[in-house]
């Protein structure tokens, strides 16, 4: 009995490690761990063994010292690899999270200018070069207006007035209150209503680029909070983290819809990094369909 309480008392230390080293080896294995967390399990294995080996005898206590002493230099060794690849994958998850959110943040410019390029010409770029040109150098028209709708219906000598422009019949019933074309026409007349003066709307001319992007200070203020830098428009096409050397690639299509053909574009590409670093299966990012005209991004419908 004594000498089972002895062999429990001498060799409780060295199974004990040995079991941890054992399961953290096979737990290892089994979960594709790191080279340095398989290192380090068989290191502690290994001084299980040497510590039992010492205990039993078979080998010198200087012997033991020696290769503590090795043993120890290897899991600092392993300790240093171990730190690497942890602020390695910290890296990692910061750049992908920085890549993720400015690819978000150029193809709504994308998307923000293929629909003014449609509106403009009914059709989207089919190319780069196209686009660029067209952010940054084009125009596009807004509506300049000053002044409300009167909540009202007009008068009879009102709608008299508005006969000339069709937009009434000679004692045509006055049925509902005063459209914004009515309005415009009346802030025009020789008798304009006190209401309407100084009631304007006009179209103008603005430049795409300084509107929606350049001089556009709620826009340039959400770049620079998330660290995206200056708008530049030949910068789009990139995808970010390639070094300007991947491109998103356009694709532009026809649909036919009932008696109408209607335009539709996608643009897509794959992120250089992945979300899991060491992840083979890259993840693919796009907006708009070929096959319809929803141009939903793939960050919208996930």
């Amino acid at each position: 009995m004594l000498n089972i309480a002895l062999l429990i008392k001498k060799y409780s230390v060295p199974f004990i490690f040995g079991l941890i080293g054992f399961v953290l080896l096979l737990s290892g294995l089994m979960n594709n761990q790191s080279i340095e967390f398989l290192f380090a399990s068989i290191v502690i294995l290994g001084s299980a063994v040497v510590s039992a080996l010492n205990v039993s005898g078979k080998i010198s206590a200087k012997a033991t010292k020696i290769i503590g002493f090795v043993s120890l230099g290897m899991a600092i060794v392993v300790l240093g690899f171990t730190f690497t690849s942890v602020q390695n994958t910290v890296d990692h998850n910061n750049d992908y999270k920085a890549c993720k959110g400015l690819s978000i943040r150029n193809l709504r410019d994308v998307q923000t200018a293929q629909k003014a390029y449609l509106a403009k010409n009914k059709v989207y770029a089919a190319d780069w070069k196209t686009l660029e040109q067209f952010i940054q150098a084009d125009s596009i028209a807004i509506l300049d207006a000053e002044g409300s709708v009167p909540s009202r219906k007009i008068t009879e000598k009102e709608r008299d007035y508005l006969i000339q422009f069709n937009l009434y019949k000679k004692g045509q019933a006055i049925d509902n209150k005063m459209t914004e074309l009515e309005a415009y026409y009346l802030s025009m007349s020789p008798e304009c209503p006190v209401e309407l003066i100084g009631f304007r709307r006009d179209t103008i001319n603005v430049s795409f680029i300084e509107t929606t992007f350049s001089k556009n200070r709620s826009y340039m203020k959400e770049r620079m909070d998330n660290g995206y830098g200056d708008f530049v428009a030949t910068d789009l096409k990139y995808i970010p983290f390639t070094d300007k050397k991947i491109t998103w690639k356009i694709d532009t299509a026809h649909v036919v819809v009932g008696s109408d053909t209607l335009p539709t574009v996608r643009v897509a590409g794959d992120l250089p990094l992945t979300e899991i670093k060491g992840a083979s299966k890259k993840e693919n990012m796009y907006f708009g369909k070929l096959e319809n005209s929803d141009l939903s991004g793939s960050w919208e419908i996930q």
